[in-house]
């Protein structure tokens, strides 16, 4: 099943979450009082609509994130987790086989759209601005329960030294792909983590 971010609107606790995280920022900030009072004393709401405006891109940005969860047998052989997914195969053996193992029996794999391209070398940082690291096996195991899912969302993980597994319709066949490879992802694929553990 898949879990949208977008709910209902804005609720009264989270305003105040969102107050109090603020309320502490700000005194830690050490601006000085005068200009602040100056602020405060411009017309109109300047200076809080552009904050309100920073915070909307962050919770939009959460719009299109896909979540699944997942069962993840980690008894198995990464080649055994991608045959699984019953896929044409495209493999580097050395590759599959340096697959992490991942933690958890069951977890929540995040699929975030990329919007753009997306080079190899910056795939980490890009997960890690929302918390996630990569499990391909778990995404593998996401492939695997929904054999559809990368029809209309292509998605890709990448670990170690430029290594990635890539689940995408390709001349209308369901392919996977693992491989060493320099490559960028392009706008319209998903690329997938799992929450850091303890998060």
């Amino acid at each position: 099943m898949t879990t949208s971010v977008r709910t209902q609107s804005i609720t009264g606790g989270q305003i105040g979450q969102i107050n109090d995280r603020l309320a502490t920022k700000l005194r830690e900030s050490g601006l000085p009082l005068e200009a602040v009072q100056n602020v405060l004393k411009m017309p109109g709401n300047m200076a809080f609509d552009e904050m309100v405006a920073v915070f909307r891109k962050h919770v939009e940005a959460q719009n299109d994130i896909i979540v699944r969860r997942v069962r993840v047998d980690r008894t198995r052989t990464p080649m055994e987790a991608i045959n699984a997914t019953g896929r044409n195969k495209y493999l580097s053996d050395d590759t599959v086989a340096s697959m992490p193992q991942g933690e958890g029996d069951e977890v929540d794999v995040y699929f975030i759209p990329t919007r753009r391209f997306v080079p190899a070398k910056e795939v980490p940082a890009f997960l890690a601005q929302y918390g996630l690291v990569s499990d391909p096996r778990a995404q593998a195991a996401v492939n695997e329960a929904d054999p559809a899912f990368a029809d209309e969302h292509p998605n890709g993980t990448q670990w170690g030294n430029n290594c990635c597994l890539a689940f995408s319709r390709w001349f209308s066949k369901r392919s996977v792909l693992c491989d060493r490879d320099d490559c960028v992802w392009h706008d319209g694929w998903f690329l997938s983590g799992v929450p850091v553990s303890g998060k």
